[in-house]
């Protein structure tokens, strides 16, 4: 019965955190919470991306290898065309010519 109730639990404390905010912003949105809100999917991003660059396979310590520089030189071609499959071909090619070398 305790797992039951702890389920029915949990159930309504998704329901609640999930239509809570949807019912008090009815409508649009202010000013400053669009534009809080537009930084979430950069600091997303960045969350998952930085570590496997930065990380070696000890994670007590931090290098610069090979996933660090292709990262940096795709992080370039990005910035300079905006082309998302010229970024990964390049960024991808980087990483194998200095994996071999």
């Amino acid at each position: 019965m305790i797992i039951w109730l702890t389920i029915i639990g949990m159930a309504l404390v998704t329901l609640a955190t999930r239509t809570l905010p949807l019912l008090a912003l009815r409508g649009e949105l202010p000013p400053w919470l669009s534009r809080w809100l537009s930084f979430v999917p950069v600091a997303v991003f960045t969350a998952l991306v930085v570590p496997p660059l930065l990380i070696a396979s000890d994670p007590s310590r931090m290098v610069v290898g090979p996933q660090l520089l292709a990262g940096l030189v795709g992080a370039l071609v990005a910035w300079r065309t905006g082309n998302v499959l010229l970024t990964i071909a390049v960024g991808m090619a980087t990483f194998w010519l200095l994996r071999m070398f």
